[in-house]
């Protein structure tokens, strides 16, 4: 039986550039075509879907309504802006969208932002005067903020969205629901003077001292909350009682709003009407302006814009965060993906569109997205039937809209709110998973409390990136031994590893082998972290192995930093000679040159520590951080006085043409003989580990040798018996594929002896390495 030894040939930056030029027209073709995921789906669109659709519009469509006026009220603008805003949301979104489910328009969180943005441009000089209007504002930050977030999708930067972690984004949402909540309840007790733009605790200590002036809006607030609440957790507790009308109850939740909205507007027309009020006795949304008002190409004053700009970064983040966090959310739970960079340029191109028509920033809605969800949307082509619901508020129903009670508006927002609240079993799940997660969600959620909302929205990302860059700086890592089975005697592969502080197993894991050491990683070996992980491996061979060098008696003759271990440690006497390290890298999947350094610098740590050259068997996998260690020569391990630790394995100077192999001293060969140190111990241990490659799998059901001829230039069979080929870098860059493998081949592994793909194999190999190595058994 045979052996097959598999390298992995490092492509050169010229060939990497080479392909990427060649395949740029498909990546364009590729590019342009993602651009409208209408295409994909469009051609097979049939009447099922559009009955469904057609469902769905309507339900979402009475909610859409009275939620966009509602919204806009919170943003400080008049209640058309929050229709426009919807409108041209929902009619742009189905050609760029990827997914079914989301509804763009306007959002309690984002309307909160513009409210607090557009009352602080409104104490300026400017505004005062009348040179800037609240038109002109909103029609600014919409554009400019499409603009940039467009930008963003076009250049594939969606992937910083993953930057955001969950907890964050939570209780953001949270703190930011709370504050609405807060800012809502004096219109809906009807209570004037209460200056919302406040941090939330204080409009909240105000409000309350100010409840002895509440009129009787709150007879329509209290009601209609009631209302709302109360037709809520009925449906909800009619669905678990009767199943079968699930579809009927549902439809009596979501049209809750709209029924609320009808009567409230009767009850407030009839009082006006009949009672020959002056004006109204309670608070009313006024006049509402049929059609689209201040539709045409967007005025945008420099001096307004330069007064925008601060804002910019805050409402740009808010609407990738809000809209692809329930993008992702639905996606996840409907089983389909979506594209992040799609999504933001969807955003944008809304954002821009909406600066045509005096919308303000709009972006993902997550209680119209979950109705839309749970009302059996079937394509992203529901928001086009929505839109043109929303055209008919505008043109038909506004008279009707005069006599709207802000108290019922507003008591629609707070029935809105929960769906943004993480609650007390939220809470408890953060904290079993981790109990810094919960300190996230906790951070995330005081500070929108306590701030403005244009400097909270920066708090999840702030937040994630210290934890990001704090995970990555202190990574995990594990120090392994083999469990003390009886069974891993008899059958080796049945050997499992475990580390030694593991909470359960941790009293049965013994070391692999005398002067041993087996260490793995949990993160990528990078410059914010690889000094750590690696000081934690020579922590490591300090207090488990014994120090190979004479330790001077007189202390004037020791190094000023030489830690002492107990003379009454009942484990010295016992301590082994540092004699291999079995580096398991199979998790790790890049490394850098700050890595590599701080390994090469643990490598000569080792061999001074130990006195002699400490091998080091490793498990690796991912073709960049193999190419990455044989640049140091850990693949051969061979030395040379004038290469520490040892000699580089790949020479970046050689031919790239194909090559099969060549033998040792051949010229340009990188382990040439010349070369390298000619020390008997350094031939014979790379013969042993080579021998102990070839031999030590099974070697029972290995055959005679047989002289097998190499087939590919990184796919060689060799022979039970050592190869007489070198295979160090002359090769190139080259790399063929082994398309099948003859029934002869018994193991496949990697050309270089010291690079496993199991830890098995490595741990195998490098056991019979010190059996067979009296000079490191002499050391010992």
């Amino acid at each position: 039986m045979s052996t097959i030894h598999i390298d992995q040939q490092p492509r050169s930056f010229r060939d990497q550039c080479t392909a990427a030029i060649s395949n740029l027209p498909d990546h364009c073709k590729s590019y342009i075509t993602q651009l409208f995921p209408i295409a994909h789906w469009l051609p097979r669109y049939n009447w099922i879907w559009l009955s469904g659709d057609l469902v769905c519009a309507i339900t979402v469509g009475a909610i859409v309504v009275p939620q966009s006026m509602a919204y806009a009220k919170i943003a400080n603008l008049p209640p058309q802006f929050g229709l426009y805003s919807s409108f041209v949301g929902v009619m742009i979104y189905p050609f760029l969208g990827t997914s079914k489910d989301i509804s763009i328009g306007t959002t309690a969180i984002m309307s909160l932002m513009v409210g607090q943005i557009v009352a602080d441009i409104m104490q300026t000089p400017e505004y005062i005067q009348g040179i800037w209007t609240l038109s002109s504002i909103a029609v600014t930050l919409a554009f400019f903020s499409g603009i940039i977030t467009l930008g963003l999708g076009l250049l594939r930067l969606g992937i910083l969205f993953h930057f955001i972690c969950q907890p964050a984004i939570a209780g953001f949402m949270s703190g930011s629901g709370i504050t609405i909540l807060i800012n809502q309840l004096n219109k809906l007790l009807g209570i004037p003077g209460i200056n919302t733009t406040e941090v939330p605790y204080l409009v909240f200590g105000k409000t309350l001292q100010a409840l002895p002036r509440a009129k009787v809006d709150a007879a329509f607030g209290l009601i209609s909350l009631a209302w709302l609440y109360g037709i809520k957790y009925l449906s909800a507790w009619l669905t678990k009682k009767y199943p079968q009308h699930t579809s009927k109850i549902f439809f009596l939740n979501t049209s809750r709003n709209i029924v609320v909205i009808v009567f409230s507007t009767l009850i407030s027309y009839l009082i006006n009407h009949f009672g020959n009020y002056q004006t109204s006795p309670f608070s009313i949304l006024g006049t509402v302006p049929s059609g689209f008002q201040n539709m045409g190409v967007p005025s945008l004053d420099p001096s307004l814009v330069s007064s925008l700009i601060s804002y910019m970064p805050g409402v740009v983040v808010l609407l990738i965060m809000e809209h692809c966090a329930i993008a992702t959310s639905l996606g996840k739970s409907s089983d389909y993906t979506i594209n992040v960079n799609q999504e933001i340029i969807a955003i944008g191109l809304t954002n821009v569109f909406g600066s045509f028509f005096s919308a303000y920033p709009a972006t993902g809605a997550f209680s119209r997205t979950a109705v839309m969800s749970k009302s059996g949307s079937r394509t992203p082509l529901t928001n086009i039937f929505v839109g043109i619901i929303v055209v008919l508020a505008i043109y038909v129903f506004t008279p009707a809209f005069q006599f709207i009670s802000s108290a019922a508006l507003a008591a629609v927002i707070m029935s809105a709110i929960p769906d943004l609240l993480t609650g007390p079993r939220g809470w408890i799940k953060l904290w079993n998973i981790h109990p810094s997660e919960l300190l996230i969600f906790a951070s995330s959620y005081i500070i929108a409390l306590c701030t403005r909302i244009d400097i909270s929205v920066y708090v999840p990302v702030g937040i994630s990136l210290v934890v990001q860059l704090y995970r990555v700086a202190r990574p995990k890592y594990a120090v392994l031994g083999i469990l003390d089975l009886p069974i891993s005697e008899k059958h080796p592969e049945h050997i499992q590893f475990h580390a030694f502080d593991h909470p359960v197993l941790g009293s049965l894991v013994r070391p692999i082998g005398k002067g041993i050491i087996c260490f793995q990683p949990q993160e990528n070996l990078v410059f914010q972290n690889s000094a750590y992980v690696f000081d934690k491996l020579a922590d490591e061979i300090k207090t488990s192995t014994k120090c190979g060098q004479p330790i001077p008696k007189r202390n004037g003759d020791q190094p000023w930093n030489m830690i002492m271990k107990k003379s009454n440690d009942d484990t010295l006497e016992h301590q082994q000679s540092l004699q291999a390290i079995i580096l398991d890298l199979s998790g790790v999947h890049q490394m850098d040159a700050t890595g590599l350094e701080q390994l090469v610098h643990s490598a000569l740590m080792a061999q001074r520590y130990a006195g002699h050259t400490v091998r080091w068997f490793v498990v690796v996998q991912n073709p960049s951080v193999r190419k990455t260690l044989l640049l140091a020569g850990f693949g051969r391990q061979l030395t040379s006085p004038s290469h520490r630790p040892f000699v580089p394995d790949l020479c970046p100077s050689f031919s790239s043409k194909k090559s099969h192999g060549h033998a040792f001293g051949t010229e340009g060969c990188v382990n040439s003989l010349q070369k390298v140190d000619k020390e008997d111990s350094a031939e014979q241990q790379v013969q042993i580990i080579e021998d102990i490659n070839y031999h030590a799998i099974d070697r029972a059901e290995q055959g005679s040798p047989t002289n097998q001829p190499v087939i590919k230039s990184d796919a060689s069979l060799s022979s039970d018996g050592g190869s007489e080929y070198c295979y160090c870098d002359q090769n190139g860059d080259t790399t063929t594929t082994v398309t099948a493998l003859d029934s002869a081949v018994a193991h496949v592994l990697d050309r270089y002896p010291y690079f496993f793909f199991s830890l098995q194999d490595a741990t195998r190999a490098a056991l019979e390495f010190i059996e067979n190595n009296p000079m490191q058994e002499s050391n010992a």
